[in-house]
């Protein structure tokens, strides 16, 4: 494990931000997130909702990755983070 850097508040910051959405939009995409009883138009909105939000989730985090990455000339795929140190990190 080498240590690249200790990131900023705001990058640490934007990263649970993207990574909170995802977690919440994968709760909102199960099949039971919805009553069974509701109506059609309203299971089809809500679940495409979800997804978009799941998408723009995604985004962001790859977003993040590849910024990181660029900063630091690694590979987006080897870099991780410690959130009890804000540590940017190559997981070797």
């Amino acid at each position: 494990m080498k240590t690249l850097a200790r990131l900023t508040r705001d990058d640490i910051r934007s990263l649970e931000i993207a990574v909170n959405k995802a977690a919440c939009a994968r709760q909102a995409m199960r099949p039971n997130a919805i009553p069974p009883y509701a109506p059609a138009q309203a299971v089809d909105k809500y679940f495409r909702e979800a997804l978009f939000a799941y998408a723009d989730a995604e985004y962001l985090q790859d977003y993040f990755w590849r910024d990181m990455a660029g900063k630091y000339g690694v590979k987006q795929t080897s870099l991780q983070v410690n959130f009890n140190t804000n540590e940017l990190f190559i997981a070797e």
